[in-house]
């Protein structure tokens, strides 16, 4: 999503059209995403599913930090803080939630279910 922030605008310290469209969109996505209910609570079907949850967040919320230093707006800027700390809290979760989940792997009351490996073999 940055990358394709950075291949639509001329410099640094400006933040072209093209990159505030994809950075609505990125909103409008997150939105959407949002609705359909993330369920952290239950056992992930795969290794790893649970990050899915914050690499989008973190994604959005740098282009939100250079979109308000590039406009340097109050407005831009409360939203900067409100993505960094809503990103954070998102990372701290699925942190919290992916040991909590390791730790019941190492009692023997739930296992990690990856596609490439089948402990029945």
């Amino acid at each position: 999503m940055v990358v394709g922030l950075d291949l639509f605008n001329d410099s640094t310290s400006t933040f072209s059209e093209t990159a505030e469209m994809l950075l609505g969109w990125v909103f409008l996505l997150l939105v959407l995403l949002n609705s359909l209910g993330p369920n952290i609570w239950k056992m992930p079907s795969v290794l790893g599913e649970y990050w899915a949850y914050v690499f989008p967040l973190a994604s959005a919320t740098t282009a939100t930090i250079r979109y308000a230093a590039s406009i340097q707006t109050d407005a831009a800027e409360v939203l900067a803080v409100i993505m960094t700390l809503f990103s954070t809290a998102a990372l701290v979760v699925v942190f919290g939630r992916m040991t909590f989940h390791m730790y019941q792997c190492l009692v023997g009351k739930q296992e990690w279910k990856d596609p490439l490996f089948d402990r029945s073999m």
